[in-house]
């Protein structure tokens, strides 16, 4: 059975918010990937997204919109459900606070998921609307 996920999208200009995990993490160590994690029971996907972006960046989301929904198996085989959204409005300054770092980077190849690439690739389309 897949657990579910949620993945924030920041796209700034043609850069993206991108986190590399660190090289301790018991899944999917040292890898450059968009920013999420876990829902929890009970828990809805906004509040999820809402949650997991104000522990892992220190922002508050205003505004999102759902992009893709992905199936990913991680390092550890665990089987996910990966709701991916776009933020289109937060407040602060996104900062690093549980990956080993955080950096817009504008090369798509850089990022080590595939499912990774081909949501940043559908985001940017439905920005370009």
């Amino acid at each position: 059975m897949a657990v579910d996920v949620v993945v924030g999208v920041f796209l700034n200009e043609e850069r993206f918010l991108v986190e590399r995990r660190s090289p301790d993490e018991d899944v999917d160590p040292s890898i450059v990937c968009l920013p999420g994690g876990h829902v929890r029971v009970g828990e809805g996907l906004g509040e999820a997204l809402r949650r997991e972006m104000r522990e892992e960046l220190g922002i508050e989301l205003k505004a999102f919109q759902f992009v893709c929904k992905n199936f990913y198996v991680a390092s550890n085989g665990e089987k996910q459900n990966a709701y991916s959204f776009l933020i289109t409005d937060f407040q602060g300054k996104p900062i690093c606070k549980t990956a080993q770092e955080i950096f817009w980077e504008a090369d798509i190849e850089r990022l080590s998921l595939d499912v990774d690439r081909k949501t940043i690739a559908k985001a940017r389309a439905l920005r370009a609307k």
